[in-house]
């Protein structure tokens, strides 16, 4: 189930077609033959489900997914979670879900969530702050621009997941807000950001870096100003946009590459972010599974140079992300495709829910801050875990 523009799709009858084997351990990544097969094996059983009358394919990709395209290194599958799931739909019902909740309405009380840990913990703050200033070493010396540094916040799985779903869009509205219910896996998104869309042959990238909390004490207005002027968030922006740009390169017509908006500051119920848009034709004979492949994993969660931000990802943090930083997308019959980065999001499995927080780490980032950024993400849950 995907929202777009506060409008919805509710796919049912959904068949499995392809998923890739279990990585128990860490993965240095595939060579360029073996991600060359992944994207036919893709393309392939795509093309089999829209010829026995599918009305859409559902793309699941993990952060540890990069491995399958690149040689990107990243730690084993959480709770064997495979990296890439492919479903067809049988049906596709188009409904509303607005500010109000639409179709879905929402719970009169928020639901419970039992969280499974401390939340803002010494420990964890104390690795936060380690973590930030390897980071900032590790620029310094030339290694990195800018890394997405993260961490999970984990749970009980919730009891209701529909509850949970219909609360988090009442009250969270955003243009691509999922609710995908999987045997032995639940996902429950309010992100924000597109990862990449194709409208015939025009691709665009939409990559979100830079946020300010809402709601909290100075005026929303002044935080988005204030944003909006940041040269800190500007430069963090416009890496990961001009990462952007270097990965439709691979696959559009030369020349056709372009920014076509920056830094531009949305609100929504609880943050203000920056984003940037670049748009490319995509060259003839490629189709939406090259350009996938070409932009993944989402730079605005890795950093830059994508490759090494993700070694350096794999070395600070504990374990796999799962579908956190990942993609979530939808796959019309006709190659149109929408695709949102998994981000605001609860995914749950195997007895364990986690809701993941962090942010880029640039030059001038300073550790309070990057934990106070953090946590203006976890806003969404708040009200769930403080009673």
């Amino acid at each position: 189930m995907l929202f777009r523009s506060r409008s919805s799709r509710l796919a049912s009858g959904l068949r499995l077609e392809w998923q890739s084997p279990p990585h128990a351990g860490d993965d240095e990544g595939a060579d360029s033959a073996a991600a060359y097969a992944t994207v036919a094996t893709l393309r392939k059983a795509a093309r089999a489900a829209f010829a026995r009358g599918a009305r859409g394919v559902l793309l699941l990709a993990t952060h540890e997914a990069a491995a399958e395209f690149d040689r990107i290194p990243v730690h084993g599958d959480w709770r064997g979670l495979p990296r890439l799931q492919l479903w067809s739909a049988r049906e596709v019902i188009a409904t509303m879900g607005g500010q109000d909740g639409g179709a879905w309405g929402g719970p009169a009380a928020p639901p419970r969530l039992e969280p499974l840990e401390a939340l803002a913990s010494v420990g964890r703050a104390a690795w936060h702050s380690t973590a930030v200033e390897a980071v900032l070493a590790a620029i310094a010396s030339g290694r990195l621009y800018q890394l997405c540094l993260t961490f999970p916040v984990r749970f009980a799985p919730p009891a209701d997941p529909a509850s949970l779903f219909a609360w988090l869009v009442s009250r969270h509205p955003v243009d691509y807000a999922a609710w995908v219910s999987l045997p032995g896996f639940e996902l429950l998104s309010a992100s924000p950001e597109r990862f990449l869309s194709l409208r015939g042959r025009t691709v665009t990238l939409r990559p979100m870096k830079g946020t300010r909390g809402l709601g909290q004490g100075a005026s929303d207005e002044a935080a988005m100003r204030e944003l909006a002027a940041s040269v800190k968030d500007r430069a963090e922006n416009v890496m990961i946009a001009d990462l952007a740009r270097n990965d439709l390169g691979r696959v559009c017509v030369p020349g056709s590459v372009r920014p076509t908006a920056l830094f531009e500051v949305e609100r929504y119920a609880s943050v203000a972010q920056m984003t940037s848009t670049v748009r490319g034709e995509l060259r003839e004979g490629l189709d939406v599974w090259d350009a996938f492949a070409a932009a993944f994993p989402p730079g605005s969660m890795t950093g830059a140079p994508k490759i090494e931000a993700c070694r350096m990802i794999r070395e600070l943090e504990a374990g796999p992300r799962g579908l956190y930083a990942g993609v979530l997308g939808w796959v019309e019959p006709d190659g149109d495709a929408e695709f949102s980065v998994v981000i605001r999001s609860l995914q749950s499995r195997h007895g364990e829910a986690r809701w993941d927080i962090g942010g880029g780490i640039v030059h001038d980032s300073a550790a309070d801050a990057e934990w106070a950024e953090a946590w203006a993400k976890f806003a969404p849950l708040r009200a769930l875990t403080d009673r």
